[in-house]
Formats: C-alpha cells, structure tokens, sequence
C-alpha cells in the first residue's frame, strides 16, 4: 500500500474544511477599500417570502463561497480517489510492485469512501445553538466531477439547474434531481461496476434521507448580516 501523506493530508483539509470558517476572512476582507466600494456598488438582494427556499440561479451564483466548495471538493476529491485521464493518483493506492491482492483494494476502497462521507457530513450538518441541516449542493457538484468524471458530472450540474431554471426547485427536490442524473450519467459513461459512482449517487441522496428521517429541511447557505 502507498500512501503520498502530503496529498492526504491536502484532501482531508479540503474536503473536512467547514464551510461556515470561511466567515472568519469577511472581517479582514471589508477592511479593504475595493471591499467597501463594491458593497455601497451592490444591489440589494431580492426579499423572499417567508418561507420559500426555492433555489434561484441568480442568488446561488453570485455567493464565492458556493465556487470555493465546489473546486475544493473537486481537487479534494480528485486527490482521494484519482483520475487516470488527468495523470492525477490517489493519495491512497495499491502497490503496483506488491503482489495483487483484491481484498486490499477492497478495503483501500472502502477507506475513501468513508473520508469521503465524513467530509460531506461536515458541510451539510452544522450545529449553531441547534442542528441544522444544509444542501451542500455546490460541494456536491464538484464531488461528482471526481467521482464520476467530468462529462458525468458537468452534465448532471447542467441539466439540474436547467430544470431549477424552469421550475425552481427546494434544495431537497433539487438534490434528488441531481442524484439521479449523475448516477445515470455515471453509469453510461464509467459502467454499472464503477464503485464511484455508485457512492456518488448515495452519498449525494444522504442529505435527503436524513432531512426526511430527522423531518428537518434542508435550508440553503444564506450570508449572515453583520
């Protein structure tokens, strides 16, 4: 077995990384004058119905932490499991020299997957006075470019938010959409034996299950005012 610990240990930082610790840079971030500027520049934000959690293009894409999520979890994931298009090898691998042994794979396997699941419980469980259960949808996205690689991914990202376009979905109905898309995808493109993306598909509906078993909503990441 080999193990590049500077990799894992790169992966495990993106990937485990709390979204909500990115709040400790705004306060150094608006010191700055092009900060301020662009905040007196700013238009306000449409003001929802109380309520309404629907996902809109046009609020999601304009929040940087949402673009930070999506590329950590698409490098954190590309360096935990690997991608032999893009010459890129997992941080934990089976020694090519070493005689072949499937049980190991099988537990090498099973060990990404389980870094892996703890990372997507961080970002869409946070506890602040009381659990709350979040869509971590743009994390998700890019992890599904790693697992189930880019055509896969790219094209189950579009065509959900597409249909969101259309028809805005809740972060729950869009979630579902969206597992069903890549697992499809997944499948056409990387075959119905491909370990990844059969995990992709679960570990993205996981959210979901959960928001139905606990009968809490999935809520979407909001900017907190100052």
């Amino acid at each position: 077995m080999i193990i590049d610990y500077t990799f894992l240990l790169l992966a495990v930082i993106l990937l485990w990384f709390p979204r909500q610790w990115l709040r400790f840079g705004r306060a150094a971030a608006r010191r700055l004058r092009w900060w301020s500027r662009s905040r007196r520049r700013s238009v306000p934000a449409a003001v929802r119905e109380p309520g309404d959690t629907r996902l809109k293009a046009s609020e999601e894409f304009s929040k940087p932490r949402n673009y930070i999520d999506f590329f950590r979890a698409l490098l954190g994931g590309l360096l935990m499991v690997g991608n032999s298009a893009w010459a890129i090898e997992p941080a934990i691998r089976v020694d090519p020299a070493a005689t072949l042994d499937g049980q190991v794979g099988a537990i090498l396997g099973w060990l990404r997957m389980a870094l892996l699941l703890v990372a997507v419980l961080i970002q869409f469980v946070r506890y602040e006075n009381r659990f709350t259960l979040y869509a971590p949808i743009f994390f998700l996205g890019g992890l599904g470019i790693a697992l189930c690689g880019l055509h896969a991914g790219v094209l189950a990202i579009l065509v959900v938010w597409v249909m969101n376009a259309s028809l805005p979905l809740t972060p729950a109905s869009f979630l579902s959409v969206y597992v069903l898309m890549v697992f499809m995808l997944g499948l056409l493109f990387r075959g119905a034996a491909d370990a990844n993306v059969i995990f992709a598909g679960t570990v993205s509906l996981l959210p979901v299950v959960i928001s139905l078993l606990s009968r809490r909503s999935l809520a979407v990441f909001t900017k907190r005012s100052k």
